[in-house]
């Protein structure tokens, strides 16, 4: 991701360089907290898109007849579809800074991640569409 890096001077420093190198200073020190928090907001979008029944490219696809079945007997609400039974998949959804350039969200528990693998080829979920990648990228701007 490119950034931009504006300075504003208030007073006509005598080394226009210093003043310079001192505001890119203080962007590349942000960067890491930029990338975690702009990550952990992802991790945010997911989770409430999805339980609202949306994925990143509209509304889930139903539930099998025979799972709703098994939804309704386990006195479970079967509408909206929200991926969320026990909560377990969700709940190990998380975050790390993977190096200065990106943040990464991943499932911490293999049974998890496997849950969400295959959620996600019917009802995709994990991931960002355009107006969501454009949030990120302006709070991440913010951030720094």
């Amino acid at each position: 991701m490119a950034f931009g890096l504006g300075v504003k001077l208030s007073t006509k420093p005598k080394n226009v360089q210093v003043a310079t190198n001192k505001a890119k200073k203080d962007v590349t020190k942000n960067i890491p907290r930029a990338i975690l928090r702009t990550g952990l907001l992802g991790q945010q979008i997911i989770k409430e898109r999805t339980a609202k029944g949306v994925g990143f490219g509209g509304g889930f696809k139903g539930y099998s007849p025979q799972y709703m079945a098994a939804l309704s007997e386990a006195g479970k609400p079967s509408s909206p579809v929200d991926l969320f039974n026990t909560g377990q998949m969700l709940r190990s959804m998380q975050v790390r800074r993977r190096d200065n350039t990106a943040a990464e969200i991943y499932f911490d528990n293999k049974e998890a991640a496997e849950k969400a693998a295959m959620n996600n080829k019917t009802r995709p979920f994990f991931g960002f569409n355009r107006k969501e990648e454009l949030r990120l990228g302006n709070y991440f701007r913010k951030q720094l």
